[in-house]
C-alpha cells in the first residue's frame, strides 16, 4: 500500500455491504436508482398481463420512439434558440399560457406520483 492511509482503508466487502448511513454516497445512488426504477417499471408485467405480449411490446416501443423524438425537438429547439430551461422553451412556444400548462402539468405529475407511491 503506497498511499497514506492505506492501510485503514476498508475492503470491497465492507464498503459494499455495511450499513447504510443516512446521507451517505451509497444510501444516495440507491434512493435515486429507485425513484428512477419506480412503479412504471414494476407495472410491467400487468400491462402484459391485461394487453398481451403483441400489444404490449408495441406499446413500450412506440412510446420509446415517441420518447426519443420528443426530447431530439426539445433539444434542438433549446440549441438553436440558445435557451437554457425547459421552462423558456415552453415560453417561446406558447407564451405565458404554455409556462402555466407547462408548471400544471408538471405539479399534477408530482401529485400522481406522491399519490401512487
Amino acid at each position: 500500500m503506497m498511499s497514506p492511509g492505506g492501510m485503514a482503508r476498508r475492503t470491497f466487502f465492507k464498503r459494499t455491504f455495511s450499513k447504510l448511513e443516512k446521507g451517505s454516497v451509497r444510501g444516495s445512488i440507491l434512493s435515486l436508482c429507485s425513484a428512477a426504477v419506480g412503479g412504471g417499471v414494476l407495472s410491467l408485467p400487468f400491462v402484459f398481463v391485461l394487453s398481451g405480449w403483441a400489444v404490449a411490446i408495441a406499446l413500450i416501443v412506440t412510446g420509446a420512439l415517441a420518447g426519443v423524438w420528443s426530447n431530439l425537438m426539445i433539444a434542438e429547439i433549446a440549441v438553436e434558440q440558445k435557451l437554457p430551461n425547459f421552462d423558456k422553451i415552453a415560453g417561446k412556444a406558447g407564451g405565458k399560457c404554455m409556462q402555466y400548462l407547462l408548471l400544471a402539468s408538471i405539479m399534477g405529475f408530482l401529485l400522481g406520483a406522491c399519490i401512487s407511491y
